[in-house]
């Protein structure tokens, strides 16, 4: 397999010490690729800065301009957990214009797939404000420009981050061409992605929301997507599968409570990758959202690497949820009515 990475050292630059989402998480799974010899093994995609017409396909440009312009002069707070400084701009810009290049390739068949080491994360960005920790609506901005470059008309995002991906959904809203999956513990931050949240007038069905009770693992993960997200993946038929992968449903993340192991968080990986190898030659590409404890994060991307290399090692330093999983059953038989499964 030809795997890509999307990496600079800009995205080091975008850095609060005490903030959780900060540089060290991208030096950890550097570190980690480095010295299991995984980063020999892939091709390096240079990341530019997303033109500005880019970034307005998923933001308004007043908003694109105030980001800018706070940064030119400093940073600053854009909300109480988004920070700026004064080079955030630039990272946001190359982390949306690095992910939309991966994003290309992969689809015109110069790569076999990828993974986007970028930060910020987007998946809060809404289309007029930054939200938790996130300035651009990176997958979402990736999915309409790499339409819009290659021609494909459907394209599908998913979301396995703990918190739900709101930015990706409002900017997605009304759109049919983008099917919207996330599964995310609720309640809890932001607040949004209830079960019956399933797109709006020609959208509606396209999003497919998730909301996991605490303590959900691997089993309950399992069936979720092996009945719900599967299923409708298949009826949908994409022609690219872009994931936003937040590795903080891990069970020991420090900001969450999702039960989730590395070896779970494999299985999804894998199911994914093959199912992108059924329904779309193979197009998948990944994009680093969130996940907060290094012993997790910097193996859940080098697991998810070898995955995507074609590889079937899985390491899982943490091993087992001492959590009892919850029944999911109710939540199922919610979801396969409301999209009619």
């Amino acid at each position: 397999m030809t795997t890509g990475y999307v990496y600079e050292r800009v995205f080091h630059k975008h850095n609060w010490p005490d903030h959780p989402e900060n540089a060290r998480r991208l030096s950890a799974v550097m570190d980690y690729l480095s010295s299991h010899d995984i980063l020999p093994r892939l091709v390096h995609i240079p990341s530019r800065e997303a033109k500005i017409n880019e970034l307005q396909l998923c933001h308004h440009p007043l908003y694109i301009e105030m980001v800018e312009d706070t940064c030119r002069f400093g940073g600053g707070m854009l909300d109480a957990d988004t920070y700026t400084n004064k080079f955030s701009f630039e990272a946001a810009a190359h982390a949306a214009g690095g992910l939309i290049d991966l994003s290309v390739a992969v689809v015109k068949g110069e790569l076999d797939n990828g993974f986007a080491l970028i930060r910020p994360p987007g998946h809060h960005a809404i289309p007029n404000r930054a939200m938790g920790f996130c300035l651009f609506g990176n997958t979402a901005i990736a999915a309409r420009a790499a339409q819009y470059i290659t021609g494909i008309e459907r394209v599908a995002i998913v979301d396995f981050d703990v918190h739900h991906g709101n930015g990706t959904q409002a900017i997605l809203e009304e759109d049919p061409t983008v099917m919207f999956v996330s599964s995310h513990q609720y309640p809890f931050y932001p607040g949004t992605g209830a079960i019956y949240q399933t797109g709006t007038g020609p959208a509606e069905g396209t999003k497919i929301n998730l909301p996991l009770s605490v303590m959900m693992g691997d089993e309950d993960i399992k069936r979720l997507y092996g009945e719900v997200v599967f299923p409708l993946l298949r009826r949908f038929q994409p022609q690219l599968i872009i994931v936003s992968a937040g590795f903080d449903a891990h069970w020991d993340d420090p900001l969450a409570n999702i039960g989730l192991t590395l070896t779970g968080y494999q299985w999804l990986v894998n199911s994914l990758i093959g199912l992108a190898g059924e329904l779309c030659d193979g197009k998948i590409v990944f994009a680093l959202e969130g996940g907060y404890n290094l012993q997790v994060l910097a193996p859940g991307v080098g697991n998810t690497f070898r995955a995507l290399l074609g590889e079937t090692d899985v390491d899982d330093p943490l091993g087992i949820s001492p959590w009892v999983e919850p029944d999911v059953s109710s939540l199922l038989s919610q979801l396969k009515k409301i999209h009619a499964l």
